[in-house]
């Protein structure tokens, strides 16, 4: 029985707390819901947000002056040069499709029975023999 006894007070103190505690949380929802329905409370956002947006446009701006004066790229310039190589990244894609699609037609209409001409050789090193005046090989060089 006597650890029953110390138990009852801290638990009806907590109750009294978390009552409390939702007491209060109404209270500020009450508050500020009645508050963010008037005309000054809207009209003063709308300035916070528009000088938030003024402020990052001007820190956007001088970071990129600073980047560009060392030298270096800025968000804006290495977005750009993904896009760049995504659009590469497509076009070869489209190339390969069809190198292999061409690939694919031409072994299909690749027929054997029709011997490949090669090209004639109409140029020779200097100082080879044309055929008709062919010279025999000399005894040193022989087998």
């Amino acid at each position: 029985m006597s650890d029953q006894a110390p138990q009852q007070p801290s638990q009806d103190m907590m109750a009294i707390w978390r009552e409390w505690l939702t007491q209060t949380e109404r209270q500020f929802n009450a508050f500020f819901n009645q508050s963010m329905n008037t005309e000054p409370f809207a009209r003063s956002m709308g300035g916070y947000t528009e000088m938030t947006a003024a402020y990052q446009r001007m820190v956007t701006e001088g970071m990129q002056r600073y980047l560009t004066f060392m030298n270096m790229p800025s968000r804006t310039d290495i977005i750009g040069l993904g896009e760049t190589l995504r659009t590469i990244e497509d076009r070869l894609g489209r190339i390969e499709e069809t190198l292999q699609i061409a690939a694919e037609a031409v072994e299909m209409s690749d027929d054997r029975s029709v011997p490949r001409m090669e090209p004639v050789r109409t140029r020779r090193p200097p100082g080879f023999p044309l055929a008709d005046e062919a010279q025999p090989i000399p005894e040193g060089l022989r087998r």
